[in-house]
């Protein structure tokens, strides 16, 4: 037994599951999803390729688990940690989150947006991993807004698409023209962004 051999043999099965997400998120930012093999990733992995189908049954199936805890669980832990917040703080808070997300993991996010055009097994993941959790945490924040009289008796999905299509696109234009994002920090970009969407451009003295 090779001493590579030793050490597999050695790591529990959730160990081993956590080496292959590991090197399927490394593997899909950069090579894409069409582009990425389950060869490859298990190469990665360090473990056979037979291994990845006993933990994933599909390929998406395995996208899905590298997304989730990426995209929903630090959605999850800041719901936990506001719990006493109104619910405009709470969207500050969870755009600074979403913004950092986007800053640390922007090959995951160059995946997402442009590989989900192209192929359904990529949008199904998204929606089924990351869009109806995502929804799920959101809604009591958003409905709390609107009984309490902060928010307006807006449609939740039109009005989060527009919220979040600020923030991606303040994430994409980042990528692409670093030099022309005046904020100097994410919490700055997320004030802007935050005050912009909740109290728009209209000066309530006007």
């Amino acid at each position: 037994m090779s001493k590579n051999q030793r050490v597999r043999s050695k790591k529990t099965v959730e160990e081993r599951r956590q080496d292959i997400l590991e090197a399927a998120l490394k593997v899909f930012s950069e090579n894409g999803y069409k582009g990425a093999t389950t060869a490859e990733i298990a190469r990665q992995a360090g473990v056979a390729e037979g291994t990845i189908f006993r933990h994933f049954a599909t390929k998406k199936e395995l996208l899905t688990a590298v997304l989730e805890p990426k995209i929903v669980e630090g959605l999850i832990v800041l719901d936990q940690e506001k719990r006493e917040s109104s619910p405009e703080e709470f969207f500050r808070c969870f755009l600074k989150n979403r913004l950092e997300l986007m800053q640390e993991n922007a090959g995951l996010f160059r995946l997402m947006f442009a590989e989900a055009q192209y192929h359904s097994e990529v949008r199904e993941a998204l929606f089924h991993g990351i869009l109806g959790p995502g929804i799920g945490l959101i809604k009591p924040w958003f409905d709390k807004g609107i009984a309490q009289g902060v928010f307006k008796p807006l449609p939740l999905i039109p009005t989060m698409r527009s919220f979040m299509g600020m923030a991606m696109f303040y994430g994409v234009f980042g990528f692409l023209f670093p030099n022309l994002s005046p904020e100097r920090t994410i919490d700055e970009a997320a004030d802007h962004i935050a005050e912009l969407f909740l109290h728009g451009l209209v000066r309530s003295d006007s």
